[in-house]
């Protein structure tokens, strides 16, 4: 009868209901020890700047965006996206300095990369969710990216 706390993080990247189940097992004996039904349900999040990016095939692009701190003391900040495989950042993590700015670098892969989520867009631009989330993990402020696959000119 002892008490066992479990934590879990949840981070949609579609707003939405979901249901997920959770199993709980022993390693050891290799047994279902419990099992829990989670429902969820996320809202979509405030975009407050969208940004056109448009990328070629074959070549991966390179872009800055600049943030700023609009704390009045030092804050760190943590970068996530609705499609981790095809954007990356550099930092993941800003540490600015009261009311302080610095560029984000964003990675993108090559056009190629992008087909599949832009099928799954209706063959248009693909739009990426940037979440610019504080040291407990809660999101500060959301970009949208909206990102344009092309043939190299």
């Amino acid at each position: 009868g002892a008490l066992t706390e479990v934590q879990l993080a949840f981070r949609p990247l579609v707003p939405g209901r979901l249901d997920v189940t959770i199993h709980l097992v022993d390693l050891e004996r290799r047994e279902l020890v419990h099992s829990r039904l989670v429902a969820t349900d996320a809202r979509a999040p405030t975009v407050s700047k969208t940004f056109e990016v448009d990328i070629a095939r074959g070549i991966r692009s390179h872009k800055k965006i600049t943030y700023t701190n609009p704390y009045p003391r030092p804050r760190a900040f943590y970068l996530r996206c609705t499609h981790p495989l095809l954007l990356h950042f550099r930092p993941e993590r800003l540490d600015l300095p009261a009311n302080g700015s610095r560029p984000m670098g964003l990675t993108f892969e090559p056009a190629e990369a992008w087909a599949a989520a832009a099928r799954g867009a209706g063959g248009g631009p693909v739009e990426v969710l940037v979440f610019i989330n504080d040291e407990e993990d809660a999101t500060e402020e959301c970009f949208r990216i909206r990102v344009n696959a092309h043939d190299a000119a």
